[in-house]
């Protein structure tokens, strides 16, 4: 019972944060100039900043090669309560990877999931995709410094070029 006297006496101690909310004037951002397009702020800027954050205007509208792209994949499966993965969606976030590195072979790329057996799962299906397109081999091993596949735990702070992110349900 002693061992847990300590982190029941911390329950009723509030938080730095708590105490520095109450005595200090409460500041957000004005201005966001770190995103090159629009879309990729546009979700914070709407449900933490009230719209009220200032965006510098990208001069391209829409392109493929910029900004936030929502791609559905209709017939994709989470299997639920078994393996965790959803292989399907797997398979196209491992080609859409092989196809960034065909198109842009310079850019660095990111690719994130909301947990670890989805990340396993596209790392599998880039080593099958690699053995099915051996010419994309040598893209890749140059890439190898700037790829990586990463959970939602580990991915906090990257930054590439492009990221995909694959939610897997």
């Amino acid at each position: 019972e002693q061992e847990n006297e300590p982190a029941a006496a911390m329950k009723d101690v509030e938080s730095i944060l708590h105490q520095c909310a109450r005595s200090f004037t409460t500041r957000t951002l004005a201005w966001h100039y770190r995103s090159r397009h629009e879309s990729l702020i546009a979700i914070s800027n709407l449900h933490f900043y009230e719209n009220k954050l200032r965006i510098y205007p990208s001069p391209i509208d829409w392109s493929d090669e910029l900004g936030l792209h929502f791609v559905h994949v209709p017939r994709s499966v989470y299997d639920r309560g078994k393996s965790g993965m959803n292989r399907i969606e797997a398979q196209l976030v491992a080609a859409a990877a092989l196809e960034h590195f065909r198109r842009f072979p310079r850019k660095s790329l990111g690719i994130g999931t909301f947990n670890i057996q989805q990340q396993q799962a596209i790392q599998e299906e880039l080593e099958l995709q690699l053995r099915a397109h051996p010419e994309m081999e040598a893209a890749i091993q140059k890439a190898s410094e700037t790829l990586f596949v990463k959970n939602l735990e580990t991915i906090q702070g990257d930054e590439r070029d492009t990221i995909l992110i694959s939610l897997g349900f």
